[in-house]
């Protein structure tokens, strides 16, 4: 069942809260990255917002790639328009730089990868579908974005670059 189509069935709630959980446990770990990075000033500005949301919605349309399903593609591009997250700073927004061509740290890249893998994360035992783990990481690839952007231009940036990235990134 599509969670876009019917949201408020018993299975669509369900499956909200497993996209939150699992969306703010992958915000969390990378939040934890950033941190760690942080220390080390000479990386501390590869990490910005939106930096992080270009990796999430690669690390998305990458796995889109493989699993050879177009639908999901247009499914998690519209599922940014659907999440409510409240953005961490309402009306006065750090400047973090919006460069599109910047090219993420390969720690960054490697990090998603990790948790993605980690199964205090996610389990292993396959029992998050697909569509979950999608519109997990389009969950935390929002929230990021909303450090950089206001929710309406997050929004945009999220759901653009799922729907105009049909073949993976060369960093990847």
């Amino acid at each position: 069942m599509s969670l876009i189509s019917k949201p408020f069935d018993d299975s669509g709630v369900e499956m909200v809260d497993d996209i939150a959980r699992f969306g703010t446990s992958i915000s969390k770990r990378i939040e934890q990255f950033r941190h760690r990075s942080g220390q080390r000033s000479d990386s501390a500005n590869h990490y910005s917002g939106f930096v992080v949301m270009q990796v999430l919605c690669d690390t998305v349309c990458e796995i889109i790639n493989t699993s050879k399903n177009e639908s999901l593609r247009t499914e998690c591009a519209r599922a940014a328009n659907t999440f409510f997250i409240e953005s961490a700073f309402p009306g006065d927004l750090p400047d973090q730089g919006l460069a599109d061509n910047h090219q993420p740290s390969q720690e960054l890249i490697q990090e998603v990868s990790s948790i993605l893998g980690d199964d205090q994360v996610l389990p292993a035992d396959g029992s998050v579908p697909l569509q979950t783990l999608l519109l997990a990481l389009v969950w935390a690839a929002l929230s990021f974005a909303m450090e950089s952007l206001p929710a309406d231009q997050a929004r945009s940036w999220v759901r653009q670059r799922i729907m105009d990235a049909e073949t993976p990134p060369p960093y990847h």
